[in-house]
């Protein structure tokens, strides 16, 4: 159930049919190669989001596009490297903060904050702590739209067997195998960003321009990874071109679907357990109680 899709007089219904339970997709605006569109986090996110809570009844409140970034990540990129937008961590924080006051006041009592972007593994991290300290009358969750890259793919595959996957082919098996027997990499714009986006808006991929930008680290602040030190454009200076790993070579829409496939019953999972776990609200009244 889609919020914005509700009408006024539908909301307790849709509470009730929930449990209770709301999802946001929190995602981002950033550069994904040259293949893949700026708001590929949020738009792969939210469509997963969508499909789970089809599976596992749940409203979905309206995208958030705006993930955790660096404000100055760009000072490795090109000049001509459009489209991303960074707001402070603060505002960012301050906006999940009264989006989350908000959804509570209308009726509902457990908040999934939906994360398809890496990027926000800190802040949503440091947010649904922060809702148990300033006990929030309402409970607070934080989940990750993990990629399925090819090798747990095929292993899933091959566990459950062909006829689960139906619209993979056999030049879609030989792909996954090429992949995970080469040991090729992974992580931002690669394979399983690819394969999800197939899966979801194929129309905005542009396999002819994967080759545009390389994927491969710079290898520029090693030394810091290696020290045990982080740093907040650690990652933008390895990568400039916003892209990380190996090129999608061979991925196909049918791949895309497999992998949207195992993603949305991931999804669902999440929602189910919120749905029906006790524990968390038992601890939160109790929480409650003390001084």
């Amino acid at each position: 159930m889609l919020w914005e899709n509700l009408r006024e007089e539908e909301f307790p219904f849709a509470i009730e049919r929930s449990r209770g339970v709301c999802c946001m997709i929190i995602g981002s605006l950033e550069k994904h190669g040259q293949h893949l569109p700026v708001g590929c986090d949020t738009q792969k996110g939210g469509k997963i989001l969508e499909l789970a809570a089809e599976q596992e009844e749940a409203v979905v409140f309206p995208r958030f596009y705006f993930g955790d970034m660096a404000p100055n990540h760009s000072m490795f990129a090109s000049q001509t490297q459009y489209g991303s937008i960074a707001l402070s961590t603060r505002l960012l924080f301050d906006l999940l903060d009264e989006l989350c006051d908000e959804i509570a006041r209308n009726g509902f009592h457990k908040i999934l904050l939906f994360s398809s972007h890496g990027g926000n593994t800190a802040l949503l991290s440091q947010y649904v702590r922060h809702a148990v300290h300033t006990r929030k009358s309402y409970l607070v969750y934080y989940g990750h739209n993990k990629l399925v890259m090819p090798p747990e793919l095929l292993k899933i595959v091959q566990e459950r067997g062909r006829d689960a996957f139906p619209m993979l082919t056999d030049d879609d098996m030989s792909t996954l195998r090429s992949y995970t027997e080469q040991k090729k990499t992974g992580g931002h714009a690669c394979f399983g960003e690819t394969a999800l986006m197939l899966g979801t808006y194929p129309h905005l991929v542009h396999l002819e321009r994967m080759y545009e930008n390389d994927g491969h680290s710079r290898h520029r602040v090693d030394h810091l990874t290696k020290a045990g030190l982080d740093w907040g454009l650690k990652w933008y200076a390895n990568f400039p071109d916003a892209y990380s790993g190996d090129h999608p070579d061979g991925c196909t829409q049918s791949i895309g679907e497999a992998c949207v496939k195992i993603a949305v019953e991931r999804a669902a999972t999440m929602i189910r357990v919120l749905k029906t776990e006790t524990e968390t609200e038992t601890i939160h009244r109790e929480l409650s109680t003390l001084s």
